[in-house]
């Protein structure tokens, strides 16, 4: 009998924790992690009505069309500032590795920096330690992005032990993932940046750690769907 009622009452506080979420407008996010106070991770929580655009979107690496007119695969729109709306994350994050993978063949960047530079230019302001998220990507450009890697490239570096300008070898011959931990700290090192402290911790750059994570299942279908175009 007690071990009824004990299945009960505790059946009864998750429903109204549940209803509670409902109540109060908030969703999960499938695939994306954040670090907890004790160090672990769990999934980010957010209201769609005042979260970041990339979460509401599906786009939490950033990412803007890959030019004009033209649109990536599972890409279902873009903002008008041509930041891309995405049907599933999983093509986000598929479309973040495969113009990585442009910039190594076309451009020969291989360290975070050289890479994240490329993508966050010092007049997007993404990743200046001066400028707050709000004015990300206002215009006026960032000078210390000119002279210091991006804060998501020092991040990236540090968390697989290695330097910013340090050569991540991430691709090796026909494409091919060499270094998936360097990778995967890549894409969550912007990630980090680009969805913001509002749900990701932001940590010192003197710091290992990265405040949000995407998971394994995730990445995996971003592979698998990486794969399936290349």
């Amino acid at each position: 009998m007690a071990l009824a009622l004990a299945l009960f009452w505790a059946s009864a506080a998750l429903a109204q924790n549940s209803s509670t979420a409902q109540r109060a407008g908030q969703q999960t996010t499938s695939g994306l992690l954040a670090r907890q106070g004790d160090g672990s991770y769990g999934p980010v929580a957010f209201d769609p009505s005042n979260a970041p655009f990339g979460l509401r979107n599906n786009n939490w690496v950033g990412l803007k069309g890959p030019n004009l007119s033209g649109r990536w695969p599972g890409q279902t729109g873009a903002n008008a500032q041509g930041f891309a709306t995405f049907e599933d994350p999983a093509y986000a994050i598929r479309a973040f590795i495969d113009l990585v993978r442009q910039y190594q063949d076309r451009y020969k960047a291989r360290s975070a920096a050289d890479i994240l530079g490329r993508y966050s230019p010092a007049g997007d302001c993404s990743g200046a330690p001066s400028v707050s998220p709000a004015e990300r990507r206002e215009g006026g450009g960032c000078p210390e992005n000119q002279t210091t890697p991006p804060v998501s490239a020092m991040r990236a570096a540090r968390a697989v032990g290695l330097q910013p300008t340090d050569d991540l070898k991430l691709f090796g011959p026909g494409g091919r993932i060499e270094h998936p931990d360097r990778l995967r700290a890549l894409i969550d090192a912007v990630v980090t940046q680009e969805v913001g402290p509002s749900h990701c911790p932001q940590p010192p750059r003197s710091e290992a750690w990265i405040g949000c994570r995407v998971d394994d299942g995730l990445y995996n279908r971003a592979i698998e769907l990486l794969d399936r175009r290349s």
